[in-house]
């Protein structure tokens, strides 16, 4: 759990450089805050005089800062109220590194969507951007020819051909296109998701491409 303070702060920072003897209503505020506190006990005047300062002073040592007696932005904020939440740090997912038993692949074109499956269990599933409606992605059943690093360019940094015509699995230079069709009919993936599908995958594997 990580705990998360929100300051909700009745004055603009740029306001809280005082000097002394000068009076400002930010000053009714923090001499209330220091009396809250048992370290002012005069009047509320919402002038900056030598009583506020040594106060300013004492909580300041308390919090651990430099003790000028000065009413600074970060003087400030510590003697606001804040509103603490909680919440719960999320583990990030760890990247696959060696090749499934059993890998097979099937693209489903409607949902713009490619599983990969170890055996009959569904193992990842990512979101595709495929063929136009001019140059749609084939169906079929084929399985990976080629497997190339850093192909480049539109292909971004995984290249995986299919053993039809010059069709393939690749990633993408234009990340905002995924989901749509819009490709000459490969089937485009993010970099991030293509380079975890081609280490979780080898030659020869299936992929069939479905409406």
């Amino acid at each position: 759990m990580v705990n998360i303070r929100t300051l909700y702060l009745p004055h603009r920072l740029s306001q809280v450089n005082l000097t002394e003897d000068q009076s400002h209503p930010i000053l009714a505020g923090i001499q209330q805050a220091l009396a809250d506190r048992g370290l002012y006990d005069a009047a509320i005047t919402s002038t900056y005089d030598a009583l506020t300062r040594d106060a300013i002073s004492q909580f300041q040592e308390l919090e651990g800062l430099p003790a000028t007696g000065l009413l600074n932005p970060l003087t400030y904020c510590r003697l606001q109220p804040a509103v603490t939440s909680q919440i719960t740090a999320k583990i990030a997912e760890r990247r696959a590194t060696t090749a499934i038993a059993r890998a097979n692949i099937l693209i489903t074109k409607s949902s713009r969507t490619l599983t990969l499956f170890n055996g009959n269990s569904p193992f990842r599933q990512y979101p595709i951007a495929i063929g136009k409606p001019s140059t749609p992605t084939p169906v079929g059943n084929y399985a990976i020819a080629t497997k190339i690093v850093n192909p480049g360019g539109i292909l971004g940094t995984r290249w995986m051909g299919l053993n039809y015509d010059a069709y393939g699995i690749h990633g993408t230079s234009r990340p905002w296109l995924i989901g749509q069709m819009v490709s000459n009919g490969c089937i485009r993936m993010h970099n991030h998701n293509v380079e975890e599908l081609f280490v979780l995958i080898q030659v020869g594997c299936p992929v069939y491409i479905r409406d």
